[in-house]
């Protein structure tokens, strides 16, 4: 069974899918010292498990882009486990920033000259963008479109 998504759905998972899968190129590529300039202003640290990760969930995003460009119904399936998976990661980015905070208050000394917005990640903004997504399409994707076969049923 085919279905024709909108265009703005087919373009989220596209939009979402690049930028995290460039974020994470990013995050790799510092991560192995190569200076690419975008640290700095893009909040972006070498990691790269963490870069690795944001590629994952990028590659999810496409996958599910592809799908939905043909038509499947599976298509909406990678998009909503991108969104799950970005906002796990935000989470738990979010998580690390409060837990630093507050141990900057307890434990003052092991943080001078530190700012909170060192521990800030892409996770967090790309997030943003899948929260934003979720939000808008709430009613539109629908997981009683995808039809799961079961060998023997």
């Amino acid at each position: 069974m085919k279905n024709n998504y909108g265009n703005k759905e087919v373009a989220f998972s596209a939009l979402a899918g690049v930028l995290y899968a460039l974020f994470g190129l990013v995050h790799i590529i510092e991560g192995l010292g190569i200076d690419t300039g975008l640290s700095g202003m893009l909040f972006i640290p070498g990691d790269i498990l963490g870069g690795f990760c944001l590629v994952v969930i990028g590659a999810v995003f496409l996958i599910g882009f592809k799908e939905m460009l043909q038509g499947l119904n599976a298509g909406v399936s990678f998009v909503y486990v991108g969104i799950l998976m970005s906002l796990i990661f935000m989470a738990v980015y979010l998580l690390i920033m409060g837990g630093n905070l507050l141990d900057s208050f307890i434990v003052p000394d092991d943080y001078e000259g530190w700012s909170v917005m060192e521990t800030f990640r892409p996770g967090i903004y790309l997030g943003l963008l899948s929260l934003a997504g979720i939000l808008y399409w709430r009613d539109r994707f629908s997981l009683n479109e995808v039809l799961v076969f079961r060998e023997g049923a």
